[in-house]
């Protein structure tokens, strides 16, 4: 590539032109577009004539744009004023004239790359403290935010430029641009891939869909990943609504292990087997509420519902070691030393290969025309398919084929532009956002950091240089740090960010003090259970004494009233027989007093009888004696009893009936 920093530099000037020309609505379809810089480089270049691999590397050397030869001819052909004969196109120089709209678009996009660049050099100065900025490094780690290559990236700038979008999310004028830049990219893709028509997939193809994407469907990663997940199956679905059905989906019985071996962790970390490693947002989402290991299966088995309700099915095929598949096997034993990166490379050649049986050795010219395709955001798995791409161009001599694997954003742009929405009105898929993929990406790189941080913390408890508790701390801390997506903001992400030693240090010493804190109250709160213990024990004994008292107190009383009651039981039948007595004498004296009158009754009718000799027969005396003693005795014997009872009984009815009145 010839002036290769001025070509980087341009291309993100050439994606904002390219989408700035789409939104004019005069251009019927991408190659309409490619024509005008097409113009534009004849003009500029005074050219007369040329061959397509000269504009192709023309193209490169004034926008960045690595076209493929067949579009560019296929471009050329609507062209007026050019000529084709052996290979070479003529140009007739005197009509040609550049487009007005597309020179006013063009110094649109150059002067916002400018003030783009500008600002993002002076933040990384200012962030780094250093005023020497890689400006080659800076702008091809940018186009990674603006356009879906997940390969070739450093991690010199990514964090610094996501921290840049994240706090600026609200600068429309910023947003906008990156946006249509970003925008302008994924119509770039749709001419790199040779998508000549479009509207639908003429052929079948078969995507196997990696573990993150499947956890994403079922959203064990978080709102946004979700989002991007839902964004690609939607494609799917519109690209599947004809007679037949064109994609379908699967996933390899080597994820279905990892899903196997991910859910089986799970359920160690439940039953407090294994300890939740802070950098597994989807572990988490898992083992959250999960008390038992069986908790962990359901999930597995909703999870599974769910992807079979999605249509999406293990691979059919049971055996890819067959003879038959010996000369199309490209799995090796080459691996670097560390053991973890070791099996991500093997796992990724595996799934590479598995692609390359299933295509029987075969390269096609797009990506929508591989027939069997892989579908994950696995970097390693990414730059391993990137690796053997190029080798096959080298052994094969050829410009272009299709990938082994791709990322979820570029086969979801992919097939949106495929479908037709490249010059529609329709919605660019949601992860043009540009703040949404620096969160994408900060959120990736903290969770690295985290990994990085809770191994290396590991190794030193295990050498001995960490004690448990210093462990625990940076445990806590590294959870803490544990931020999905959406949790990002540009408020807090410079601390967020901050994995330094000073940092994990703070962090420690603040809960050292906590816990000193905590014991100091913890030995208060005993101190006062004690205190109120003693309280309470000495309460109770005194309540005990007190009710020991009342007892005492209260059987004396009982007692007393109990000498009172035989007092007062004795002194009434005292009285009553004092009564009784007085009674009988009352009763005796009445009597006698009667018996008395009478006597002295009947000696006064003698007397008279004697005195003046009235004669009275002895017997009616007597019988009127008689009569008049027995009433006169038994009326007054009644009311002297009435008066003066003279037994118990009696005196105790007269008693009742004085009450009473």
């Amino acid at each position: 590539m010839k002036n290769a920093d001025k070509s980087i530099s341009l291309l993100l000037a050439s994606f904002a032109t390219l989408k700035s020309l789409s939104d004019e609505k005069i251009y019927q379809n991408p190659y309409q577009i490619l024509k005008e810089f097409i113009r534009y480089v004849i003009i500029s270049d005074s050219l007369y004539g040329f061959t397509a691999t000269e504009m192709k590397n023309r193209l490169m050397e004034h926008f960045g744009f690595d076209i493929p030869e067949v579009v560019i001819r296929t471009s050329i052909k609507s062209m007026d004023n050019v000529s084709l004969s052996n290979g070479v196109y003529s140009i007739s120089k005197e009509e040609m004239t550049n487009d007005s709209i597309f020179e006013e678009k063009k110094r649109e996009a150059i002067e916002y790359e400018k003030y783009i660049m500008n600002l993002l050099i002076e933040y990384i100065s200012k962030e780094t403290r250093n005023d020497i900025v890689d400006k080659r490094q800076l702008i091809q780690d940018l186009l990674f935010f603006v356009t879906d290559d997940s390969v070739q990236v450093s991690d010199r700038y990514i964090d610094l430029i996501g921290k840049f979008l994240l706090k600026h999310e609200q600068d429309k004028k910023i947003q906008d641009g990156l946006r249509k830049i970003r925008e302008g990219s994924i119509l770039y893709i749709g001419l790199t891939s040779n998508i000549c028509d479009t509207g639908s997939i003429k052929k079948v193809l078969v995507l196997y869909v990696g573990t993150e994407i499947l956890f994403s469907l079922c959203g064990y990663n978080g709102e946004i990943f979700l989002q991007f997940a839902n964004d690609f199956y939607e494609q799917v679905k519109n690209a599947n609504l004809g007679k037949s059905k064109k994609i379908e989906l699967r996933y390899f019985a080597v994820i279905k292990k990892e899903i196997e071996d991910f859910f089986n962790i799970a359920s160690d970390i439940v039953e407090g087997k294994k300890m939740l490693s802070p950098d597994k947002p989807a572990m988490k989402m898992i083992t959250d509420g999960c008390k038992t290991s069986a908790d962990v299966m359901i999930k597995k088995a909703d999870f599974y519902y769910k992807l079979n309700q999605l249509g999406i099915k293990e691979d059919s095929q049971d055996n890819y070691y067959k003879r038959q598949f010996f000369s199309t096997n490209l799995e090796c034993n080459e691996y670097d030393e560390d053991e973890n990166d070791n099996k991500k490379k093997e796992i990724a050649l595996k799934l590479i290969s598995h692609i390359n049986k299933l295509r029987k050795g075969q390269s096609f010219p797009t990506d929508l025309e591989a027939e069997h395709l892989i579908v994950t955001n696995s970097r390693v798995i990414l730059s391993i398919s990137n690796d053997q791409v190029n080798k096959i161009k080298e052994e094969k001599q050829m410009n272009y084929i299709c990938n082994f694997a791709v990322s979820l954003n570029k086969i979801t742009n992919l097939l949106w532009y495929k479908l037709g929405n490249g010059f529609s009105k329709n919605l660019f898929p949601s992860s043009v956002n540009v703040a949404l993929k620096a969160r994408v990406v900060l959120s990736s790189s903290i969770a690295k950091k985290v990994e990085r941080e809770f191994s290396n913390s590991s190794q030193q408890y295990r050498e001995g240089n960490l004690t448990k508790e210093q462990l625990l701390c940076r445990i806590l801390v590294l959870r803490e740090k544990n931020y999905l997506p959406e949790d990002l903001n540009g408020e807090e992400i410079d601390d967020v960010m901050d994995f330094s030693f000073d940092c994990l240090n703070r962090f420690e010493e603040q809960v050292k003090k906590t816990q000193a804190e905590l014991r100091e109250k913890n030995e208060f709160i005993e101190n006062l259970k004690t205190y109120n213990k003693k309280k309470v024990e000495e309460k109770e004994t005194t309540i005990y004494s007190q009710q020991k008292l009342i007892k005492e107190k209260d059987d004396e009383n009982i007692k007393l009233k109990s000498e009172l009651k035989e007092l007062k039981r004795r002194e009434i039948e005292l009285k009553e027989k004092k009564e009784l007595i007085s009674n009988r004498w009352k009763f005796a004296f009445n009597c006698i007093i009667m018996i008395a009158c009478l006597v002295l009754i009947n000696w006064v009718v003698v007397l008279c009888q004697n005195k003046f000799g009235v004669t009275i027969p002895p017997y009616i005396y007597t019988i009127v004696d008689v009569v008049g003693l027995i009433l006169v005795i038994w009326r007054n014997i009644k009311q002297m009893i009435n008066k003066y009872p003279i037994t118990k009984r009696r005196l105790k009815q007269t008693q009742e009936k004085t009450l009473q009145s």
